[in-house]
């Protein structure tokens, strides 16, 4: 640059911005912005996790019914996925960052409550009250990480998110199983949901500290902003940033062929991320074991030591998302997912028959590879699907609907459970789970397309070409 020309009649585009950005390579800070941000996963995590040592307290302290343990149980999802839909408008309003710290304030508040709840009512509002908080950090957090990813790095700062959701579960557990052992239980449960908010505070007092989107800031026409957050993250820029598209509304957005592409092959990996199983096992994990015949302890202990198995392949798929790729963590995924609930399938046969010596080792040794596959190939694999396919101008109300579809398709099935094993019991419910996980094989073989290196802004036209030609990009990669 000619040291006599002002840098800011100088132009550079926002296309070549971000070339810089997905050009990088992701040092301190990148991590350990994507580590703060993915704490909210952490909250996910226990969330899920606690529901599943509290609920073999809960059930008979309030004596709840069926229909009440599936209330009580699936309305955190529901109200996740209202969660997830509010956040999106006002994630692309008024930013990402505003919208993670609010998150972890109302999920200290509500679990709190939670924890000092009177009736079952009561119990009821304030978890599902947790679940729209949780919901709603879910529809930012991995869009977040990936709009300042660089691309060689998305999938594993991204795959932070799951991690973090997997070790909050793997807490969860731990916290149960010792309360259960110390404190009565009348009282245990209460320990274990109001515990929740520790993590909440730390959390929310740690996302101040983050930088707020680049891409969403040059959006918004905020130029010095944007070039002090990318500042932050190594990127100085002196140039005059030309301004890129504006933020897109819904109805521009769904009349564009791509996006509706993406809806529907992320939605479907996302649907079939929570009906092939995996919270039927968090969720229910313990009570299925009381199903068995486990005591209160050893339900929760024969649930925590399959998901701690689980946190050893979350690490291996962080390592391989990028260099393997989305698609092919996913095949052997959901492959690993139907063997497995295969083997479930046989053990709740044994169960059925009372032969327990064969039943118990089946079902437990289901759940170890469940948890090991679910972990390497589909739970992180979907939230960094959901977090790099939608293009920036809407981003944060596509994450929503993503994030809201995840939700409700996991209401659905932990609702259904308890009512399900009431009347027909375990055998036939895992042959549904058969069905779905192969019904998920067979989705990924032929829509999911290959996303690795490619840049967030390079989404779209990746997703413009028809469902045969996206097929086409996944098996040639």
């Amino acid at each position: 640059m000619d040291e006599n020309v002002d840098p800011q009649n100088l132009q550079i585009s926002y296309e070549d911005v971000i070339e810089r950005l997905d050009e990088g390579v992701a040092n301190r800070i990148y991590w350990l912005a994507a580590v703060i941000t993915a704490l909210g996963g952490f909250l996910f995590g226990y969330d899920t996790g606690v529901i599943g040592s509290a609920l073999i307290y809960v059930e008979p302290y309030f004596h709840l019914t069926p229909l009440e343990v599936a209330i009580l149980t699936s309305f955190t999802s529901v109200f996740a996925g209202i969660g997830a839909l509010v956040a999106g408008p006002f994630i692309d309003k008024f930013g990402r960052k505003s919208l993670l710290i609010i998150d972890g304030v109302l999920y200290a508040l509500f679990a709190i409550l939670s924890g000092l709840a009177i009736t079952s009512v009561d119990l009821i509002i304030w978890r599902s009250l947790v679940g729209f908080a949780i919901g709603a950090d879910t529809a930012v957090a991995t869009g977040y990480i990936s709009e300042f990813a660089p691309k060689r790095f998305r999938g594993r700062l991204a795959s932070i998110q799951q991690l973090m959701i997997v070790i909050g579960m793997m807490t969860s557990f731990w916290v149960g199983y010792y309360l259960s052992m110390v404190l009565p239980s009348t009282v245990n449960w209460r320990w274990m949901f109001g515990l929740g908010a520790v993590p909440a505070v730390i959390l929310v007092a740690l996302r101040f500290y983050l930088p707020e989107s680049p891409r969403w800031l040059l959006i918004q026409g905020r130029e010095e902003d944007a070039k002090k957050a990318l500042a932050r993250l190594g990127i100085h820029v002196k140039e005059h940033i030309i301004p890129p598209k504006r933020e897109m509304g819904f109805k521009e957005a769904l009349s564009k062929p791509y996006i509706r592409r993406i809806l529907l092959v992320v939605g479907l990996w996302l649907v079939f991320q929570q009906v092939t199983g995996i919270n039927i096992i968090l969720y229910y994990g313990p009570y299925i074991w009381k199903y068995l015949g486990f005591t209160g302890p050893r339900a929760i202990l024969a649930t925590v030591i399959p998901y701690s198995i689980g946190f050893i392949a979350t690490l291996f798929q962080i390592y391989l998302v990028d260099r393997w790729g989305r698609r092919s963590l996913g095949i052997i995924g959901f492959t690993g997912l139907l063997i497995s609930l295969i083997i479930m399938t046989v053990g709740a046969h044994y169960f059925a028959l009372n032969v327990l010596p064969v039943a118990v080792p089946l079902i437990f040794s289901a759940m170890v590879l469940f948890q090991v596959l679910f972990a390497l190939g589909v739970g992180g694999v979907g939230w960094v699907l959901q977090g790099e396919t939608m293009p920036t101008e809407f981003r944060g109300r596509g994450g929503g609907i993503l994030a809201a579809i995840d939700w409700f398709a996991n209401f659905a099935i932990i609702y259904i459970f308890p009512l399900w094993l009431a009347a027909y019991g375990m055998f036939s419910f895992w042959i549904l789970e058969d069905v779905l996980a192969l019904a998920a094989v067979i989705f990924v073989l032929l829509l999911v397309p290959e996303t690795k290196g490619l840049s967030v802004d390079q989404m779209p036209q990746l997703f413009s070409k028809s469902l045969r030609e996206i097929r086409k990009h996944g098996s040639n990669r």
